[in-house]
């Protein structure tokens, strides 16, 4: 056997642990999941070795996990033994008058203004069959194609307590994801695909659906927006604990290598009753495994009131998430898939209304963005401002806070009414805007014309004039005067 041949075949090692205990008979509760970890048998455990292919990646993957979490040691990363209880993957959703099904349509059914009409504008989560089926990325991104196209390549995989992104080679990532027998693994979630030039290809493999023709939120400078995009690669048992995403924003979620397991909770659900961590036991822990296993079926056990609604997302299907609804998701085997929250027309005062409360900065450039590149968008918050008497920070008296300010609130502006109201015309709007900025939204990720729309949104940035540093009042006061003058015409 050659050098290059025997280095092939060398396995490099990663202490963790494996249980002792023996399988347990005692008989379960029907749909109550598996029995607690916390149980004195699952924690009688020994040391045990995980075995990599490359040398390194035993000590890249104990970096990350010590800096996402401190309350655990990376060899006990696996203490609850899931990796060997294969059947909390594959245990069958239930469903009844508790637990609904999400809905699904065949992409070939349904076009961007039935969809509008049906889902978004009723707040209603859909999963769209067969809708990303012809993008590359249906076969270039399996672990195998990626990690040949992006071995050396620097991958997102976890934050510390600080906020420090934690990377890691992709060759050693594939590595991790091949051999890992942890109960909640590092998940892969990159948002620098336009700013990192060795991620960038990754635009050219897919687009976003035609279901969701419109980003309002395109219209703010790129660098000030929020994240909004991501790349993701969840090892088996990974996933995301019940949440709500930020700004009132909707999302997209298409998967293109295998499957996720979903529950939604309708947004108006109490935050305990959707997380349950009141329900969890000594020693137990919330990770997303965890709650599907059993906090979830505790959850419907203590509330049976509760509507749930379930579901699993395959391969070339995409799911859409509503503004404000709870949601959480289990990776029942390696999965990839690309995800994107918007602003569109069926949620624009919502997000509206949170942003200009919570990202001050944030609103007013995309309010001045509004006003010279889509008018119809800049009238309607305009007209939603004085419907709630909201002020904007360039309106206020230097130092009056925000909630001094403004008498309105994320829980009352977005379901409220006006006499003043100003009806948004979605095909109106998209012709109000120029076309170099339209394609800043969903259509920046058509293969042609993308680098030129970049160079031409950084001309677009670089004419705006940025706001002054510095704290002291003149520099504070001399802002006020160049944004009243912006938004005053």
């Amino acid at each position: 056997m050659a050098p290059t041949d025997l280095l092939a075949h060398v396995c490099y090692f990663y202490p963790c642990s494996v249980s002792t205990a023996a399988p347990s008979t005692s008989p379960q509760r029907a749909g109550s999941g598996s029995p607690s970890p916390s149980s004195d048998a699952a924690q009688r455990r020994i040391p045990q070795e995980v075995k990599f292919q490359h040398r390194r990646t035993a000590g890249e993957v104990r970096r990350c996990k010590k800096g996402k979490r401190t309350d655990i040691k990376p060899h006990e990363w696996d203490k609850f033994g899931y990796a060997s209880k294969e059947e909390v993957l594959h245990r069958e959703i239930v469903y009844d008058d508790q637990t609904v099904p999400i809905r699904r349509v065949k992409f070939r059914d349904i076009t961007p203004e039935r969809f509008i009409e049906e889902f978004g504008s009723k707040s209603q989560p859909v999963i769209v069959e067969d809708c990303c089926s012809h993008w590359p990325a249906m076969d270039k991104w399996s672990i195998d194609a990626l990690e040949e196209r992006f071995r050396h390549v620097s991958f997102k995989v976890a934050k510390d307590d600080n906020g420090k992104k934690l990377r890691m080679k992709f060759k050693y990532f594939a590595d991790y994801v091949r051999h890992q027998k942890d109960d909640n693994p590092l998940y892969l979630f990159e948002t620098d695909m336009d700013d990192n030039g060795f991620i960038r290809p990754l635009m050219d493999d897919y687009e976003v659906p035609s279901l969701f023709p419109h980003d309002w939120f395109s219209l703010v400078n790129a660098d000030s927006r929020p994240p909004f995009r991501w790349f993701c690669i969840g090892p088996k048992r990974s996933g995301t604990t019940v949440h709500i995403d930020p700004l009132g924003t909707a999302a997209w979620n298409a998967v293109t290598h295998g499957t996720k397991r979903w529950v939604l909770f309708e947004p108006h659900e109490a935050k305990k009753r959707v997380k349950g961590k009141d329900l969890l036991k000594e020693d137990e822990d919330d990770e997303a495994i965890m709650y599907f296993d059993y906090i979830l079926p505790r959850i419907k056990q203590a509330y049976p009131d509760l509507k749930v609604y379930e579901g699993l997302q395959k391969p070339g299907e995409v799911i859409f998430v509503p503004g404000d609804w709870w949601h959480g998701v289990l990776n029942l085997e390696d999965t990839v898939a690309v995800t994107q929250n918007y602003c569109g027309p069926d949620n624009f005062e919502l997000v509206w209304t949170r942003t200009r409360k919570e990202r001050e900065k944030v609103a007013w450039l995309w309010l001045r963005n509004m006003r010279k590149y889509a008018p119809d968008l800049y009238q309607k918050a305009m007209t939603m401002n004085r419907r709630d008497r909201f002020k904007m920070r360039h309106e206020r008296p230097a130092g009056e806070r925000l909630s001094d300010a403004s008498s309105s609130s994320s829980e009352s502006s977005s379901d409220s009414s006006s006499d003043e109201g100003v009806d948004l015309d979605p095909a109106g709007l998209e012709a109000a805007v120029p076309d170099a900025f339209k394609k800043l939204g969903a259509a920046c990720f058509q293969k042609q014309g993308r680098y030129a729309v970049d160079r031409m949104s950084t001309t677009a940035r670089n004419s705006i004039v940025p706001g002054e540093r510095g704290n002291h009042e003149a520099a504070l006061n001399k802002r006020r005067r160049i944004q009243e003058t912006v938004l005053q015409g």
